[in-house]
């Protein structure tokens, strides 16, 4: 019976981490900013100061990012850009730049911001889930 109990318990505590969402204040302002100076040397040639996109990059704001990105981690759209981005460079931002950028990403979509940076790393990031909706 004890052990069900502790099963129970731990269950419990890994359902709680795993419904963190990105309106629960994921990231702090001032990571944010730090991902805004980042977005804007690293990506703003393709993906536009607004975010709105281009030709051949998807828009990181707005209708059409949500669509794609609803229901997905942040550690997904965190491995996407650490393994993808810059398009002419991949592989070449820091851990931290990409955190960063998901971060002003985040912003930019009117998530609200928190009092703990987003981690540097994918693992602790699939614990939050993007929803377009509250």
């Amino acid at each position: 019976m004890r052990r069900v109990l502790i099963s129970i318990f731990f269950a419990a505590i890994s359902l709680a981490a795993a419904a963190r969402s990105v309106w629960d204040g994921v990231y702090t302002q001032s990571q944010a900013q730090r991902g805004q100076a980042a977005y804007a040397e690293e990506c703003m040639k393709c993906h536009a100061e607004n975010l709105a996109g281009g030709e051949d990059a998807p828009a990181l704001a707005g209708d059409a990012f949500l669509h794609k990105w609803n229901s997905k981690t942040v550690g997904a759209l965190f491995e996407s850009i650490r393994k993808t981005m810059p398009s002419d460079d991949p592989g070449n931002l820091s851990t931290r730049q990409c955190a960063d950028i998901v971060a002003y990403i985040l912003s930019v979509n009117e998530f609200p911001a928190g009092q703990k940076e987003l981690e540097h790393e994918a693992t602790p990031l699939n614990d939050i889930r993007i929803e377009a909706k509250r």
